[in-house]
């Protein structure tokens, strides 16, 4: 795989993370997608760096920016309990 496929994916989880983010349902399932949706881009991740020697992960996770999403619905939900 090359840079362009994984900047596609990143791209893809993006836009993914954005739609739960912005999505009419609790916070209770915004936190569940993206939970699930941030595993993924782990094991996408893990997976990636055993095709292609240079990749990195660090860049490749900021890129998806889905942590931040988490994060954001993380706080709401602290400031709700």
């Amino acid at each position: 795989m090359t840079k362009k496929h994984f900047e596609m994916i990143a791209e893809v989880l993006k836009t993914r993370a954005n739609a739960v983010l912005n999505n009419e349902v609790s916070l209770d399932s915004k936190h569940y997608a993206l939970f699930e949706l941030r595993n993924t881009m782990y094991h996408l991740g893990e997976e990636f760096t055993q095709v292609n020697i240079n990749f990195d992960t660090g860049k490749f996770y900021k890129a998806c920016e889905v942590q931040e999403k988490l994060e954001i619905i993380l706080k709401e939900l602290g400031a709700r309990v």
